[in-house]
């Protein structure tokens, strides 16, 4: 008899397991509380401008597992890359290559940042090590800092890495895991296939809903999950508003938390319903999209290196006040993909880090500091602006039902990566997790498409440990 699978979510982690269990006969049917597809990774569209929900770029594209999901369901994902596809402003102003792997390119690279001539020795051989990926394991218990004192109090080199930890983890790199860091930094640099998907961020999903449909799934939108229904320690069914979906196995993308919400703690032992209690959050990304009538911005992405003190830069979530100078990731859509904005516009996304449970005035007072800074970077801006939409941490929580607004889900900190993240298997028999909490390493949509290879494999194995 055929298997039924529900999906619960169809962000990336939901979507590419619908579409991967669909490819491996199974009648898939996900349930998506809003109207539209994606969650924080969607493309929703104004006055002919299509924009990100979030603030996307992706570390690895189509060589990453996002692209091994495309091509393990037949998707039609197509993909965008330049070289050089960043400029580094700031305390720095360079463009950045899109392979650093020549020696040449390093020592360019520790040039540009400013590294101080004592500091080059160690500096190369911080970058040396994280290219080779050597020792993930045995680094996931330390932080990123504590990694880089072990090479250089270089500040520049310490200020490069605290953000790019908060645009790979939405964290500082003083809470940032080094096992995880190292394993994303060497895939990303490796792979050297830093991109855009053409049609937005969302056509990821819309792509594994696509394929998905074409083995006969379907995705109902505006039926969010009220509740997983467990009998005898099973899963059985998934309640939403319009009824209930019989199941043999569901696979949640809504958290962690969130999924024992929905099947109730009681099914759960104790000791894992306090482990989903208790760990930590990712920070929250706000965002300003601008709608442009004219080019403004040449370059394809900009990273913004703030004038702060090295290991300080990311105080102001802790303290919970605006930056005094915001790091800030902008990327350029447009300039990936010109059919994103009308003929002759250009359209900008730029983004920075918040408290997990930020107030809607102090998403706002963060969002004028960033736009602050754009405006002073880009005076252009100022007389091609069409309009212009913010997001903060209410937004993500009320699009994806996450508690506190987080940016990824489960921080990627020591005691929460690798081995210690949770599984994709729960206590309950036939419920599954996906997405960002569950099972895997990576970057943002990287490490919620990981997961769903992951839960792949995990169903083969346990369906030929059953024979």
């Amino acid at each position: 008899m055929e298997k039924r699978a529900v999906v619960i979510g169809s962000g990336v982690g939901g979507a590419a397991a619908a579409a991967l269990l669909a490819g491996a006969g199974m009648r898939v049917t996900i349930l998506e509380g809003q109207p539209f597809a994606g969650g924080r990774c969607a493309t929703l569209e104004r006055d002919g401008f299509r924009y990100d929900f979030g603030v996307h770029m992706f570390s690895r594209g189509p060589r990453g597992p996002l692209g091994e999901v495309s091509r393990r369901t037949g998707a039609r994902l197509r993909w965008a890359l330049k070289d050089f596809p960043c400029r580094v402003m700031g305390r720095a102003d360079f463009v950045f290559p899109l392979d650093i792997r020549p020696r040449s390119r390093q020592a360019r690279l520790a040039r540009d940042l400013g590294v101080s001539p004592r500091e080059l020795p160690g500096a190369f051989l911080l970058i040396r090590g994280l290219l080779g990926g050597r020792g993930v394991g045995m680094l996931d218990r330390v932080t990123v800092r504590e990694l880089a004192l072990r090479f250089t109090d270089d500040q520049m080199v310490h200020l490069f890495l605290d953000c790019l930890c908060q645009l790979y983890f939405a964290l500082s790199y003083r809470d940032a895991s080094a096992g995880e860091f190292a394993w994303c930094f060497s895939r990303m640099f490796n792979d050297a296939s830093f991109g855009y998907p053409l049609g937005g961020s969302g056509s990821i999903v819309s792509s594994w809903v696509e394929a998905l449909a074409r083995r006969g799934g379907e995705v109902r939108m505006g039926e969010r999950a009220l509740s997983i229904k467990v009998k005898g320690g099973r899963v059985r069914a998934v309640e939403t508003e319009a009824g209930e979906y019989a199941a043999d196995l569901v696979v949640s993308n809504a958290g962690l938390a969130a999924t024992v919400d929905l099947a109730g703690e009681g099914h759960f032992p104790a000791e894992y319903v306090e482990a989903a209690r208790r760990m930590a959050l990712s920070n929250a990304y706000v965002t300003v999209k601008y709608a442009l009538s004219r080019p403004v911005i040449e370059e394809p992405v900009i990273f913004y290196m703030p004038e702060a003190p090295a290991g300080s830069a990311f105080d102001y979530i802790k303290e919970k006040r605006p930056p005094e100078d915001p790091y800030i990731f902008m990327p350029v859509p447009s300039n990936w993909d010109h059919s994103l904005a009308p003929q002759g516009c250009q359209l900008v996304i730029a983004g920075t880090a918040a408290p997990p449970d930020a107030s809607f005035e102090l998403c706002e007072a963060i969002l004028d500091r960033v736009d602050a800074t754009v405006r002073r970077l880009f005076p252009g801006i100022e007389d091609a602006l069409l309009w212009e939409i913010r997001s903060g941490a209410a937004a993500t929580r009320d699009l994806t039902g996450h508690r506190a607004g987080e940016c990824i889900g489960l921080a990627q900190v020591p005691g929460q990566v690798g081995r210690e993240r949770p599984g994709r298997r729960t206590p309950v028999k036939g419920l599954w997790l996906v997405g960002a909490d569950a099972g895997a390493r990576g970057v943002g949509t990287e490490m919620a498409a990981g997961s769903a290879l992951g839960l792949l494999r995990d169903l083969r194995e346990e369906e030929r440990y059953s024979r």
